[in-house]
């Protein structure tokens, strides 16, 4: 096997994905794609987006929101309110796949049932949007989501009426990665109080940045790097030596 790389949220922008993984010089046949999820909505083409990392051998995604939307819809929920709102950018994704045969999208449908919440390779936990409030340690994390997958998540929902708290924590929270950011602007010791304990490193996405942004204090890096904007970009990186690609 060859490099393990981990690829920011994508959000239907196939032509910049393209060029970020040609610009980190991946190799399908070879390298492990990680990814922290959110692969449409926003941008133009998220069937070329879906349908290139589905083709991938080693491909190994978490569960972002977006993911989310788009799975309950093909679970048979109407399209959502807040998944169609133009903020989120909803609609773009909804009217590429509501037509497709009901083969395609069950294929799509299961493909993102089983995401988990997290993956852990080496010194990084890969997840969405930052661990989740009231878990401290790296230990209780991984216990509690263990074996969690969307498809499980979805069914606890549909029977308790909502997403356990840190599910949703997982893939919508940005509190953690919004205290690292000002306390690396302005070190305070109450924030350094919130400090998720662990030896590695939470890879996250979900909070657009100009640039990636990590944080020793509190073990995160963000690299969601606004994909969908015109003057964004799709960041990926290295797991094993940490250098960074940009699209």
């Amino acid at each position: 096997m060859g490099r393990n790389l981990v690829v920011g949220d994508v959000h239907g922008m196939y032509g910049r994905l393209i060029s970020v993984l040609s610009s980190a010089g991946f190799n399908p046949a070879e390298d492990v794609l990680y990814a922290v999820g959110d692969f449409c909505d926003r941008g133009p083409e998220p069937m070329k987006v879906l349908d290139y990392l589905m083709g991938l051998p080693h491909f190994l995604p978490v569960v972002g929101n977006h993911d989310m939307w788009l799975y309950e819809y093909l679970c048979g929920r109407g399209p959502s309110s807040t998944w169609l709102d133009p903020r989120n950018g909803g609609t773009v994704t909804y009217n590429a796949v509501k037509d497709l045969d009901s083969g395609k999208k069950t294929e799509i449908k299961q493909w993102f049932g089983s995401f988990p919440l997290l993956r852990v390779y080496g010194d990084s936990i890969i997840l969405h949007a930052g661990p989740p409030c009231g878990v401290k340690d790296e230990k209780t994390l991984l216990r509690i989501t263990d074996g969690m997958t969307l498809e499980k998540a979805y069914k606890t929902k549909c029977f308790i009426g909502s997403y356990m708290s840190f599910v949703k924590d997982i893939v919508w929270n940005r509190d953690y990665i919004r205290t690292a950011m000002r306390n690396e602007a302005e070190p305070d010791e109450d924030d350094l109080m919130l400090s998720f304990e662990t030896d590695k490193t939470v890879i996250c996405g979900h909070t657009p940045l100009k640039k990636a942004f990590h944080s020793d204090a509190f073990h995160i890096t963000c690299i969601d790097t606004g994909s969908f904007v015109p003057e964004g970009h799709i960041t990926v990186m290295d797991l094993d030596s940490g250098e960074m690609f940009e699209s």
